[in-house]
C-alpha cells in the first residue's frame, strides 16, 4: 500500500516539476520575442551617403486651379551627395489640361534629380492611357483597367521631366489597345496633350475585333501597318504613321509617305488617309494598281466599308486578257461586306477610263462615272454589271473583217447620258446613250461615217460591237452624202445600214427620199423602198440624161444601186423626167457610168419637138402655135446621152400631132434647142458637148427612124413599109424598104421604092422604077 502511494507521489512531482520548467521556458522565450520585436523598431542606422528616408513621397504639378499631373512613390530616399534621392514604387498620374484624363504611369524605382526635377526609371515601365469617365485605377494597384478605351504602353528607361511633363526613352516600346497593338524604338509621352510618340522602326497590327476575341482571326484579316515613326493623339483619337509606311492585309498592299488612322470612342479604326504619293497594290485575282494623292479607307470593327481616293487618281488593273486604266479628280469605291469586293464605284472630275483587252480598245471621256458590281466569290475578280456617266465621250478601236482580213476598225459615240450592262465576264454586252447622241465609224483608211440622233443602243458580241439601232431625228454624213431618217440600224457582220422612216439621202449631184434605205459598205450597193424621188441638184450639168439642162427627177417604188458601178435601178411605176421630156415604165435603170438610160415594161415617153424651119423646102408647112411633143409607147427604151440618141423597142407606136408610127423598133435623134437641125444622122446624132447641153437649152427631137413593121398615119394618109424616116425640120416622112404604100382616105394607094409627104402638103413624092414623081391623092387642109 504505502509502495503504491509512494510511486503515485513521485509521478505527480515529477509531472509538476516538467509543467514548471515549461512555464519558465514560455516566459523566457516570451521576453526573447519582445526584446528582438523592440530592436527591430528601432531605425537602423542611416549610413553617411543618405541625407533622409521617408515612408511615402508625392508632388504635383498645379496651374492655376487644375492640377496637371501627380508623383506618388511609397518609399523615399534622400542622398547626400548629387541632389539625388531614390523612389520606389512609383506612380505618375496624368489629368490633362481639363481633367478628361486618367493616365497612369508605374514602375518600380526611379530617381529623382532635385535640380533639374527630372525623374528616371531604369528598369520596366507600365503607362496606361485612360479617360477619367472610364475608370480610375487607384495608385498601388497594378491590375489594368479593362476599358475598351484603355491604351496600354510597356517599355524601360523612360526619363521625366516634371517641368513640362515630358516622358522619353530610347529604348523599345510596345503598346497595345481594343483593336490592336505595335510596337517601335524610342516612346515619347507628352503629359500635358496626353500624345505618345514611337520615335523609329514601328510596327502596328489592327484587328477586326477586342483583342481578347482575336484568336478566331485569320491572318488575312489583319492590317499590318509599319513606318519610320508615330504619333498617337489620345484626346483626337488620332493616330499618325510618317512614312515610308507600308501597309498589308490579305492581298493588299499600301505603300505612302503619311498614314492617318482615326479611331472611334471605342478605340477601333474608322478611317485610314494615307497621303504623300501614296499607292495601292493587290496581286490576286488580277494585278491592280491605285495611286492618288490621298487614299481613305472608311472601316468599321468588322470590315473596310469604303475607299475613297482623291486628287490625279490613276488605277490600273491587268490580268491574262489584257489592261484597263482609270483616271480621275476623286473615285469613291464601297465594298461588299463579306467578300470586300467592290459593290459600287464613282469617279468624278476628268473621268478617264482606257480598255485594252484581246486587241480591242476602248477609251471614255466624262465628268462622272458610276458603275454597279455584282457580287462575287470571296478572292473572285471583281465583276461589273451596270455603268452610267452623263455626258461622255466612247471611243473603240477594234479589227474588223469586211473583207475577210483584218482592217482596223474605229467608233465613237458621244452622247449626254450613257448607260451600260456587262456580262458575268466584264464583256460589255449593251451600250445605251441618249440625249445628243452622236456616232462616228470608220474602217481602215475608208471615209469616215458620223451619224447623230436622240437615242442609240449598241449590242456587243465576242470579238466587239454587232448591232446598233439609232432613233429620232437620224442625220448621217459621210463625205459629201449625208442622209436623215427616223430610226437606223447598223449590223457589223453583213456591214450594212438600214434607214427608216422619212429617209432623205443627199450627195452632191441628187437627193433622194424613200420609206426606208438599205446600204451595203463591202458591196457598195444601196436599196431604198416605199415612194423613192430622187431630184438631181440644181448645179452642173446632169448626171442622168441630157434632156434639158435642168435638174432631173425619177421616182418609183424601189430603188436598188452601186456606187462602185455607177447602175440605178428604179422599179414599180418608175418615172424620170427632166425638162418638158418624160420616161416611164415599170423599171428605169440609169447608168452614170455609161450615161444610159435603160426603161422596161409599158415604156411611156414623152419629147418635145424642134420646131419647124421658118424658109425653105418647108416653107409649106403649117407653123404651130404651141410647142409640139412626140408622145411613144413601147416594152423598151435605151437612151444614150453621149449620142442624144434613143431606141424603143417591142410594139411600139409614137405619135405626135403631125401624125403618128408604129413599128418594132423606133430610133429618136435629138439635138439642142436652137442649134442648125439637120436631118443627117451624125450630125443630130451627136450634139456639140457630148452629155452637156448648151447653156439654156434642152434636148429637142430632130428626125425618128422606125423599123420592122412600119405603119404612119398623117392627115389621113397612112402608110406602110419596113422603114419610116421623120425629120421635125420640115415635118417629112420618108417610106422606104419592102414595099412602101400609102393610102388616102378614099382607099387610093400609091407605090414606090421611096415615098416622102409633109406635114400640110397633100402631094406625095414617089421614087419608083419609073423615076421621081409627084401624086396628089387628096386636097389637104393648110
Amino acid at each position: 500500500m504505502r509502495t503504491t502511494e509512494a510511486a503515485r507521489y513521485a509521478r505527480w512531482s515529477a509531472g509538476i516539476a516538467l509543467l514548471l520548467v515549461i512555464l519558465v521556458a514560455c516566459v523566457y522565450g516570451a521576453r526573447d520575442w519582445q526584446s528582438r520585436q523592440a530592436r527591430k523598431r528601432v531605425p537602423a542606422a542611416v549610413p553617411s551617403s543618405v541625407e533622409q528616408r521617408s515612408a511615402g513621397f508625392t508632388f504635383s504639378k498645379v496651374v492655376g486651379d487644375r492640377t496637371e499631373f501627380t508623383v506618388r512613390a511609397s518609399r523615399a530616399t534622400q542622398f547626400v551627395e548629387g541632389g539625388r534621392s531614390l523612389l520606389e514604387d512609383v506612380w505618375i498620374t496624368a489629368y490633362g489640361g481639363a481633367g478628361e484624363r486618367y493616365d497612369n504611369l508605374h514602375t518600380r524605382t526611379c530617381d529623382y534629380l532635385t535640380a533639374s526635377e527630372s525623374i528616371s526609371c531604369a528598369g520596366d515601365v507600365q503607362i496606361d492611357l485612360d479617360r477619367a469617365s472610364d475608370q480610375q485605377v487607384p495608385a498601388g494597384k497594378t491590375g489594368p483597367a479593362d476599358g475598351s478605351r484603355l491604351v496600354q504602353v510597356a517599355t524601360s528607361h523612360v526619363s521625366f521631366d516634371h517641368k513640362t511633363g515630358l516622358a522619353t526613352t530610347d529604348r523599345a516600346a510596345s503598346f497595345r489597345f481594343s483593336q490592336g497593338e505595335g510596337q517601335g524604338v524610342g516612346f515619347r509621352y507628352e503629359a500635358q496633350q496626353g500624345e505618345i510618340q514611337l520615335l523609329s522602326a514601328v510596327e502596328l497590327a489592327l484587328h477586326g475585333a477586342d483583342p481578347a476575341d482575336r484568336a478566331p482571326q485569320t491572318a488575312v484579316q489583319v492590317l499590318n501597318l509599319s513606318g519610320s515613326s508615330m504619333t498617337f493623339e489620345r484626346d483626337q483619337r488620332l493616330i499618325h504613321l510618317f512614312g515610308p509606311v507600308h501597309a498589308h492585309q490579305a492581298n493588299f498592299d499600301l505603300v505612302c509617305g503619311k498614314l492617318e488612322v482615326e479611331l472611334d470612342e471605342h478605340m477601333y479604326a474608322h478611317r485610314l488617309i494615307a497621303t504623300e504619293q501614296p499607292e495601292l497594290r493587290s496581286d490576286r485575282p488580277a494585278r491592280i494598281s491605285l495611286e492618288a494623292e490621298t487614299i481613305t479607307a472608311l472601316v468599321s470593327p468588322t470590315r473596310i466599308e469604303a475607299i475613297i481616293a482623291e486628287g490625279g487618281v490613276h488605277a490600273i488593273a491587268q490580268n491574262p486578257d489584257g489592261e484597263d486604266q482609270l483616271q480621275a479628280d476623286r473615285v469613291g469605291t464601297e465594298l461588299y461586306p463579306v467578300s470586300n469586293q467592290p459593290r459600287l464605284l464613282v469617279a468624278t472630275g476628268r473621268v478617264s477610263v482606257r480598255s485594252n483587252r484581246a486587241g480591242a480598245v476602248r477609251n471614255l471621256e466624262t465628268s462622272m462615272l458610276r458603275l454597279d458590281f455584282t457580287p462575287s466569290m470571296k478572292g473572285g475578280e471583281a465583276r461589273v454589271k451596270h455603268a452610267l456617266t452623263p455626258a461622255g465621250t466612247v471611243e473603240f478601236q477594234d479589227s474588223a473583217m469586211p473583207s475577210g482580213k483584218p482592217i482596223q476598225e474605229r467608233m465613237r459615240l458621244t452622247g449626254q447620258h450613257l448607260e451600260a450592262d456587262f456580262t458575268g465576264q466584264n464583256d460589255l454586252r449593251e451600250l445605251r446613250g441618249s440625249e445628243g447622241i452622236q456616232f462616228e465609224r470608220q474602217i481602215g483608211e475608208a471615209s469616215l461615217q458620223t451619224t447623230t440622233s436622240k437615242e442609240m443602243v449598241v449590242r456587243f458580241a465576242p470579238g466587239g460591237w454587232s448591232i446598233a439601232d439609232q432613233t429620232g431625228d437620224v442625220r448621217l454624213h459621210e463625205d459629201s452624202e449625208t442622209a436623215q431618217a427616223e430610226r437606223a440600224h447598223f449590223e457589223r457582220t453583213s456591214d450594212t445600214t438600214l434607214l427608216e422612216g422619212s429617209v432623205v439621202l443627199t450627195d452632191a449631184t441628187s437627193r433622194t427620199t424613200a420609206q426606208s434605205a438599205l446600204f451595203s459598205q463591202t458591196t457598195n450597193e444601196f436599196h431604198a423602198i416605199g415612194r423613192v424621188a430622187t431630184v438631181e441638184s440644181s448645179s452642173g450639168g446632169s448626171q442622168f440624161v441630157n434632156f434639158a439642162p435642168g435638174p432631173g427627177r425619177v421616182s418609183g417604188e424601189r430603188l436598188d444601186a452601186n456606187s462602185a458601178t455607177g447602175r440605178a435601178l428604179y422599179s414599180g411605176d418608175a418615172r424620170l423626167w427632166q425638162g418638158d421630156s418624160i420616161v416611164e415604165g415599170d423599171s428605169i435603170e440609169l447608168n452614170r457610168q455609161t450615161h444610159t438610160l435603160l426603161a422596161s415594161g409599158q415604156v411611156h415617153a414623152v419629147f418635145p419637138q424642134a420646131p419647124a424651119a421658118s424658109s425653105g423646102q418647108s416653107s409649106s408647112r403649117r407653123r404651130p402655135s404651141k410647142p409640139e411633143f412626140w408622145h411613144a409607147q413601147g416594152n423598151r427604151l435605151i437612151y444614150r446621152s453621149d449620142e442624144s440618141h434613143g431606141r424603143m423597142e417591142e410594139k411600139v407606136r409614137a405619135h405626135s400631132e403631125e401624125g403618128s408610127m408604129t413599128a418594132d423598133a423606133i430610133d429618136f435623134f435629138f439635138a439642142p434647142a436652137g442649134s442648125s437641125a439637120t436631118s443627117d444622122a451624125s450630125a443630130a446624132g451627136k450634139p456639140a458637148g457630148g452629155t452637156t447641153n448648151r447653156a439654156g437649152a434642152g434636148q429637142q427631137l430632130v428626125r425618128a427612124s422606125a423599123f420592122g413593121s412600119v405603119k404612119v398615119e398623117q392627115e389621113g394618109r397612112q402608110g406602110k413599109a419596113s422603114r419610116a424616116d421623120y425629120t421635125a425640120e420640115d415635118g417629112k416622112f420618108v417610106l422606104s424598104g419592102g414595099t412602101p404604100t400609102v393610102y388616102d382616105a378614099s382607099g387610093n394607094a400609091a407605090q414606090g421604092r421611096q415615098l416622102t409627104f409633109f406635114f400640110g402638103d397633100d402631094s406625095i413624092n414617089i421614087d419608083s422604077a419609073e423615076g421621081l414623081r409627084t401624086l396628089t391623092l387628096h386636097q389637104v387642109q393648110k
